[in-house]
């Protein structure tokens, strides 16, 4: 439902294939409500239609405390982290330009591909350096000096995100909070985690490669032993660095950790509302106040995914908030990054 209300239609066809409460009409109905983004017609339709098939313990009902949302802080890139943003921008709308002779599979994927190279960008221009599945599109072909910058980047600079991601860390820290840091690419988890142990601050990283009970049999950290240390009070691990994709529905950190920063964000709105939650539940937030800060480098596409975000949970908490039973979140969205590419580059 983040990305779209017809994603509820397949459930009840599935519940009564003989007999759906949906039917044709009303959802064409509701398909055009939300073209014309006609959001309160949409929610009595649906109510009319399946609002009396389920019920749904609204979060509001629960006793918690609002989160606080921070202002996202806008950050300039360093000098080499903007030549390159820049740089692959545009090259990208050099590329789009010849898109519309090739067939419209391999536009979606180079679209998709071109999106995640700028999404790498903001997080950590390294990235560009990696292979993306589907995506063999070189945006630094016949630029060799941008090559060089890229490969040799680590030499040159950090990521100004790093910078500020200190000062919050140092912040909290010294106000003995803990915190736990999101970001959603592998070398950047890593590099994250290797500039905060540096800095002589002890912390744990959780993404895809850490094992799980299930999975390990050798006296090594797992998902559960690190999350179980970091939720006590006075273990000493108090940042923990983590990416939604490996656990944004898995863990519980609410207890005792009260503070998030997003280094960077996807257009998976679906993961992002359950990393919020890590920290927002029962148990923990009928006292203690969460709160969000989102890292953003100024004129790039942070505001795009941020606004994007925004605009999906606010859409959907409209319908479930109210007195209505679905929840439905498609962990597997995969069109948010084409939308992204037309509102960025199909102008």
């Amino acid at each position: 439902m983040p990305r779209s209300y017809v994603d509820v239609f397949n459930l009840f066809d599935f519940l009564w294939p003989e007999n759906t409460p949906i039917s044709d009409e009303i959802k064409r109905a509701i398909q055009i409500a939300e073209e014309k983004k006609d959001h309160q017609l949409v929610k009595v339709r649906l109510d009319e239609t399946i609002g009396a098939l389920f019920y749904r313990v609204r979060k509001k009902d629960l006793g918690l405390i609002p989160p606080v949302f921070h202002p996202p802080i806008e950050i300039p890139m360093n000098q080499q982290e903007r030549f390159i943003y820049d740089a692959i921008v545009k090259k990208i709308r050099h590329f789009s330009k010849e898109d519309y002779i090739k067939n419209i599979d391999l536009i979606i994927k180079l679209q998709k591909g071109r999106i995640m190279r700028l999404r790498q960008c903001v997080s950590y221009v390294k990235l560009l350096t990696t292979a993306i599945e589907n995506y063999s599109e070189d945006l630094v072909e016949g630029d060799m000096k941008l090559r060089k910058i890229i490969l040799d980047y680590d030499n040159m600079e950090s990521p100004a995100k790093l910078e500020y991601l200190d000062k919050i860390v140092v912040k909290l820290l010294n106000k003995k909070k803990k915190v736990v840091i999101w970001a959603n690419f592998i070398k950047t988890l890593e590099l994250i985690k290797k500039h905060l142990s540096k800095r002589g601050f002890y912390c744990e990283l959780i993404y895809g490669k850490t094992p799980t009970e299930q999975t390990s049999i050798r006296e090594e950290l797992t998902r559960e032993k690190i999350r179980d240390k970091f939720v006590q009070p006075d273990s000493g691990l108090d940042i923990l660095i983590a990416n939604p994709a490996a656990c944004a529905e898995s863990i519980s950190l609410h207890k005792t950790c009260f503070h998030a920063i997003y280094y960077d964000l996807s257009y998976n709105c679906a993961q992002y509302l359950q990393s919020l939650d890590r920290i927002h539940r029962v148990g923990g937030s009928e006292i203690n106040e969460a709160n969000y800060y989102f890292l953003q480098y100024v004129n790039t596409i942070d505001q795009d995914i941020k606004k994007n975000l925004d605009e999906k949970a606010r859409k959907m908490n409209a319908v479930i908030e109210e007195d209505y039973g679905i929840y439905s979140l498609d962990m597997f969205e995969e069109d948010g990054d084409i939308q992204a590419y037309e509102r960025l580059f199909a102008k």
